[in-house]
């Protein structure tokens, strides 16, 4: 079905959870206080069951929810959460849970937890017990079943049970998928210890291992887990499932709207069954599981897709030469194929109404795609115009500007030459309408209390150059943003929470989930793509696993006052050209906090308004003005400002937002 350009969005309202520690300017820092998850452990992680779950980690103290988007779990009666230890949540899951893969944050008084992964199994859970370590036995398990734990350095885990002759057996690990640093490996032995079946990295998996084998005979057989490298320790954590289960390693396609039909598929490429993509309750956009119970099977298979808004062109064969384009509809905000063999190549053919900007942007390694794409542009008369197998950290991207109307031919193809169904991939497609691609550079923020903290939002204009309007949806009762007004040539804006009571005690007012809506000031809505960029990690984190998984969420919440906090009077102002407004910054020092704190802009002089000055100052007192200058021909109209405050005392560093300042910049009167 056609979207209008005023419903055309790939991603329009941006989900967002609202907690964790940030500092200000163009980046975003985690508070040394947030907790760190490095595990847990638990049960009833089952739709329409009580949960009990066991966190391990750091900066536990003053833990009060674990929060997931299926349910929320509370502290258990009587869990001690004055110190830094291991700590005991409960709560229901709800029974409309999708069995798959979701995020989960630890929410304390002082901050919030980066996401962390689990998985939400409709297979019961059994605990990993110490006979797990025995080469010789093993843990016994009824299948069907999942298994939580981790993995100890150089000791496997063993699980045996009992088959009886032509009973299938599925063994599927989830570990890279979760971040974990386990890096998986299974052995299926038989009655009489030999190895009958072996798996390390399957296609579609991230990394993780699944195997399947039908038993020939009766009798008891053994598992065998272990690490690759015979690691393990806290983060080699694993959730495995056994049992008579599609081994599904993905959807075809991997790009999908809500509704949509797909297909799941094994490594080989064979089709298992169909299933329908939901709605993404983590915003368009985002990596999220599809409902899929065979009759036959003892558990649903966990797989996950890409859903968006719009249009889905799909890859129709044969399309190996240019003369066998798939053509790709014109409100088409995406396509999505396979490379059926290895070596296979993809023609798509895209048909502009007018000369302007086409942008293209793969969508492989965070949709869980073994493919590493390569793509090319060309004219109709077979000229390369453009050709991309990277962007940096990204997959590959093309943007290029288009001469004039007409046909032009995107091939894609796997850079390595690799091939079969599971290499399926996606491409991004922007053509012909005004887009705003937004970046998030963290998956969390924390508001000191009585103070304001900022998230950037990296905006990068496509066929756009008019103001937006950002604002926040469903903000928690503890914190408020006033709307930004970005500035035609704005690349980035500061997204600026305030939790305005210092006094307040922490509470479920602090956090919850957050809605980021962007629009245009002349009443259409350009589409906005919203991409989460973690920050990179610290260097005692450097080696850390991270899965790519495309995400469109943010979390935040408010965390203790911090060493000063600063605002401006008055909020608004209106400036005529060619004369100045006056604001005055105020400070709310904390007892120990008495040094110069300098007032400065948030973010380059450049991204103001055209016209507009602001002189920043160092602040010795609590009080400091500042002007605000409109040149003649400043452009007239509403705009946002953004300070922030610097301070750094013996060797810490500090560093504030204000909340924005609105300007109007008027015409001189006549």
């Amino acid at each position: 079905m056609a979207v209008s350009h005023q419903n055309f969005a790939w991603l329009f309202v941006l989900r967002l959870v609202v907690c964790g520690v940030c500092s200000l300017s163009l980046g975003a820092l985690a508070g040394a206080q947030d907790p760190v998850i490095d595990r847990l452990d638990g049960s009833g992680l089952h739709p329409g069951q009580k949960a009990e779950v066991v966190v391990s980690g750091k900066q536990l103290q003053g833990t009060m929810a674990l929060w997931t988007p299926v349910g929320t779990l509370r502290l258990k009666p009587g869990a001690d959460v004055s110190k830094d230890q291991p700590v005991a949540l409960e709560g229901d899951i709800s029974a409309d849970a999708i069995p798959g893969i979701y995020p989960v944050r630890l929410v304390t008084d002082h901050g919030c937890s980066e996401a962390s992964w689990v998985v939400v199994d409709d297979l019961p859970t059994v605990s990993v017990t110490a006979e797990a370590d025995n080469r010789s036995s093993g843990q016994a398990v009824s299948v069907p079943c999942s298994i939580a734990g981790q993995l100890n350095a150089v000791a496997p885990r063993f699980f045996r049970f009992t088959l009886t002759e032509g009973q299938q057996i599925t063994a599927e690990v989830f570990a890279r998928r979760l971040s974990s640093e386990l890096d998986p490996v299974l052995r299926l032995l038989g009655p009489d210890g030999r190895e009958l079946v072996y798996s390390d990295d399957v296609p579609g998996t991230e990394g993780d291992a699944l195997l399947q084998w039908q038993a020939k005979v009766a009798g008891e057989y053994r598992l065998e887990l272990r690490d690759v490298r015979y690691t393990g320790g806290a983060r080699h954590f694993f959730h495995l499932r056994l049992g008579r289960i599609p081994a599904a390693v993905t959807a075809l396609p991997r790009l999908v709207t809500a509704g949509a039909a797909v297909s799941l598929l094994d490594a080989q490429g064979a089709v298992l069954s169909q299933a329908t993509a939901g709605e993404s309750a983590a915003g368009a956009g985002a990596l999220v599981p599809v409902r899929s119970r065979g009759a036959e099977a003892e558990a649903s298979s966990i797989v996950s897709a890409v859903v968006v808004s719009g249009v889905i062109s799909s890859e129709a064969e044969p399309n190996d030469q240019r003369e066998q384009s798939t053509a790709v509809a014109a409100e088409a905000v995406g396509i999505a194929g396979s490379f059926q063999q290895p070596g296979d190549s993809d023609w798509y053919r895209i048909s502009a109404a007018a000369a302007g900007n086409l942008t293209a942007l793969a969508r492989t390694r965070d949709a869980a795609s073994p493919a590493d794409l390569q793509l090319e542009l060309y004219n109709a008369e077979g000229g390369r115009l453009a050709e991309s197998d990277d962007a940096g950290p990204k997959d590959a991207e093309i943007s290029f500007q288009l001469p004039a109307a007409g046909d032009y031919f995107l091939k894609v193809t796997e850079l390595a030459g690799r091939g079969g169904p599971v290499w399926s991939y996606a491409v991004q497609l922007h053509l012909g309408k005004p887009s705003v691609l937004v970046t998030l550079p963290a998956d969390r923020l924390s508001v000191p209390r009585g103070g304001s903290a900022s998230l950037v939002l990296g905006l990068r204009r496509l066929q756009y150059d008019g103001a937006l309007k950002v604002e926040a949806v469903g903000l928690p009762a503890a914190l408020q943003m006033e709307p930004i007004v970005a500035g035609g040539r704005q690349s980035a804006v500061p997204l600026v929470l305030t939790a305005t009571d210092p006094a307040a005690t922490a509470g479920d007012a602090d956090w919850g989930p957050l809605s980021v809506r962007v629009s245009a000031l002349d009443g259409s809505v350009p589409a906005t793509v919203v991409q989460l960029v973690p920050p990179p990690p610290r260097k005692a984190d450097a080696d850390l696993f991270r899965s790519m998984r495309a995400r469109a969420d943010l979390f935040v919440a408010v965390r203790p006052a911090g060493e000063f906090s600063l605002k401006a009077e008055p909020s608004a102002v209106t400036v005529e050209q060619g004369a100045t407004a006056t604001v005055t910054v105020k400070a709310v020092r904390g007892k120990d906090w008495t040094v110069p704190i300098e007032i400065a802009l948030a973010t380059p002089a450049d991204q103001l308004s055209p016209g507009l000055a602001v002189a920043g100052g160092n602040m010795t007192a609590d009080e400091l003005a500042i002007t605000i200058t409109a040149a003649a021909d400043a452009a007239a109209g509403p705009c946002t400002v953004f300070l922030q405050g610097k301070s750094k005392k013996d060797n810490n560093e500090r560093i504030f937002p204000l909340p924005p300042v609105r300007v109007e910049v008027t015409a001189k009167a006549k």
